[in-house]
């Protein structure tokens, strides 16, 4: 019998359970951040997947952020390693970004990239994941998933390019396939990869495809992958859940690829975790707001064996952007 709780291994990352928190937004002083990073690790959390590591400076998300090209980003990663690694708790940066600002010229239109464009965003985020090793991280998570600039590259719905980046699945992954193999070739580190389970979109990518690009992530050598929706979490509300075709997209994909894969659904029931774990072939799940209505919850699930999360899925900390709970 699984259970949330079990030690386990993804990939070649050592987890003491099979619990990921994964997380958005950053806008709370490093003190706080740190207070509240010290609570999860300690409280049974197996990967921490950090909040979005912003690439550009007047990225449209960069003031909610945490921001790779500042000053004190080393300092302030390596204390986020530090904490987990003390509490044997792998951790991942997740390296996301909404525009790409061309020196003056803000937020370029993925159909208007140059090639020296696209050597640069590849670059970048190359930068990052170098910081990120240096400062002592397991790994990093690239957000092919959500609304995030990535997502919008590799799908045809915004991608109409006429060059090698554009057209058929393998010419819209061609950025990020290129970009994991220049990882995977000169960095020791786990990659994830956070994909839609599909577009949701007339047009967009849907599950097929979804699996396909998968595929090709698999290929190039990315160690896990992390399903998502376009605008998770607002798709988990109180009254509204798309669990049932997540797990089954998810069941899918487990049965097309050899790498982990982890499932992201709104989950706040311990023994609902365990039942879903022990019903199908999944062996991962994320969690993100539970962790900002109450960082330690785990300890408490642990004791009791069916804890559930006191998050009323209000999605305040979603939609303001605060990292902080409305109610606690």
């Amino acid at each position: 019998m699984k259970d949330i709780f079990d030690n386990c291994e993804l990939g070649d990352l050592k987890l003491k359970s099979r619990i990921v928190r994964t997380a958005l937004w950053q806008t709370q002083p490093m003190g706080e951040v740190y207070e509240k990073y010290e609570k999860i690790a300690e409280s049974g959390v197996g990967l921490i997947i950090t909040e979005l590591i912003s690439l550009y400076p007047k990225d449209k998300f960069s003031e909610y952020s945490i921001k790779s090209n500042t000053p004190q980003f080393m300092v302030e990663a390596k204390r986020l390693s530090e904490i987990a690694h003390e509490h044997d708790v792998a951790i991942l940066g997740q390296i996301e970004f909404i525009k790409y600002n061309r020196g003056i010229d803000l937020d370029i239109d993925i159909n208007d990239l140059t090639i020296d464009d696209i050597r640069q965003i590849q670059s970048d985020i190359i930068v990052a994941a170098q910081k990120l090793k240096l400062a002592g991280f397991d790994g990093i998570q690239l957000a092919l998933g959500n609304n995030f600039f990535l997502s919008k590259m590799i799908n045809h719905y915004f991608n109409q390019r006429s060059d090698d980046y554009g057209g058929n699945t393998f010419n819209r992954m061609r950025l990020v396939l290129e970009l994991v193999k220049v990882l995977k070739t000169n960095l020791n580190f786990h990659i994830s990869c956070k994909i839609n389970a599909h577009d949701g979109r007339k047009g967009g990518i849907n599950a097929k495809e979804s699996i396909e690009i998968c595929k090709l992530l698999e290929k190039v050598g990315v160690d896990s992958l992390q399903v998502t929706k376009p605008l998770s979490p607002l798709y988990f509300t109180k009254d509204i859940s798309d669990e049932d075709e997540l797990v089954e997209f998810t069941q899918n994909l487990i049965n097309n690829v050899d790498v982990p894969v982890i499932l992201g659904g709104g989950f706040d029931s311990q023994n609902h975790m365990n039942e879903l774990l022990n019903a199908t072939d999944i062996e991962f799940l994320s969690m993100y707001r539970p962790f900002i209505a109450q960082s330690d919850f785990l300890n408490s699930w642990k004791e009791s064996g069916d804890g559930m999360s006191r998050c009323k899925k209000c999605n305040n900390c979603y939609r303001t952007k605060t990292s902080t709970c409305y109610h606690f």
